[in-house]
This record gives structure tokens, sequence and C-alpha cells, in this order.
């Protein structure tokens, strides 16, 4: 079984995180659960810590940021 592969994850949940943001707000339900995704990937990376790459973790972090 093949390592998901955490940057097109990371692009996708960034480009869903801005559109539920603009689109819905912050407080809604709709971005709540993208958020909650991107923190369930970010805790997912962690757990893998050797096949991930900073850059990609440090990129994640700063998705969180957003918020």
């Amino acid at each position: 079984m093949s390592s998901p592969n955490y940057s097109e994850i990371l692009v996708q949940l960034s480009t869903n995180l801005q559109n539920t943001l603009n689109t819905f707000g912050p407080s809604s339900p709709q971005y709540q659960a993208v958020l909650q995704t991107l923190r369930d990937c970010i805790r997912e990376m962690e757990r893998q810590t050797v096949s991930t790459d900073p850059e990609m973790l440090n990129f994640a972090m700063q998705l969180l940021n957003i918020h």
C-alpha cells in the first residue's frame, strides 16, 4: 500500500479552506469540517515523521494560521 500524497492533499485542503471561508464564513459547519480535516491530516503526517517532508508540514501548519 502506498502512502498518501500529502502535497496534493494539502493543496486541495488549502483550496477548500479558502473557498469555504469565503462562501460560508469561519463559524460555518462547512469551514469547521475542512479545518478539522486539515488538523487530522497534520496529525497523520506527524505520525509518519520518517517520510514527511518538513517543508510540507510547515505549509500545513501555516494553513492553520489562516484560521
